[in-house]
Order: structure tokens, then C-alpha cells, then sequence
């Protein structure tokens, strides 16, 4: 008898119902729909998002997190719980470049592409 899969005859694949509900598509490798995936933006755990100035870095409860910042931006440096929050914080930092950042940045990146 052969494998399943790509070695089986095609009579005995598992073929997908025409009608398949959210539960069936999980079965059948499909995305499952009823899984909610939280907003980075709306995290629960306390001092997420806290500039980084204002917390001690010798407190205990703040090991394993991330600090991050962005250069040239208007946002201070902020420590967050995961590298979801911390992405999520990076990108809002980026978007808050003070003019002068962005000029700076645009020429940097001209000059590397002429080079």
C-alpha cells in the first residue's frame, strides 16, 4: 500500500467538502478563522510601552525586556515586555522622525545608491 500523500493514488486523497465550516478548514490546512489575534497597540502588562528613562534598569521585573529606540525620532527611547510590543514601538518611532531626521536619512540613502 502506498504512503499517503504524494505517493497515494489520486482515488485516495482526503478531498476538501465543497461546504467546509471554519473547523473543517483547519483539518484540511486552512487558516482557521475564530482565532483573534490581539492588537500589539492594546497591551495589557503594566509599564509596557514606559519610557525607558523613567524605569530603574536594575529592577528585576524588567529582565528579558526590550529597550528601543529610534534615532532622529521625536519618541524617546521605550522599554517593552515582547518583541511584538517592541516592533509595534519601533514602527510608531519611525513614524515620528523629526524633519530634520528624515532630510538626513533621504540624502544617506541617495548617497549609497549613487555609490
Amino acid at each position: 500500500m502506498a504512503a499517503r500523500g504524494f505517493n497515494s493514488p489520486p482515488s485516495s486523497r482526503v478531498r476538501r467538502p465543497a461546504n467546509a465550516k471554519s473547523e473543517a478548514d483547519a483539518a484540511y490546512g486552512m487558516p482557521r478563522l475564530m482565532i483573534s489575534a490581539e492588537a500589539p497597540g492594546k497591551c495589557t502588562t503594566p509599564r509596557c510601552g514606559s519610557a525607558a528613562d523613567t524605569l530603574d534598569k536594575a529592577d528585576p521585573a524588567l529582565s528579558g525586556w526590550t529597550r528601543a529606540g529610534v534615532y532622529g525620532s521625536t519618541d524617546p527611547d521605550r522599554v517593552w515586555c515582547s518583541g511584538q510590543c517592541a516592533t509595534f514601538g519601533v514602527a510608531l518611532a519611525e513614524l515620528r522622525l523629526t524633519p530634520t531626521a528624515r532630510d538626513q536619512a533621504a540624502v544617506a540613502r541617495k548617497a549609497a545608491a549613487d555609490a
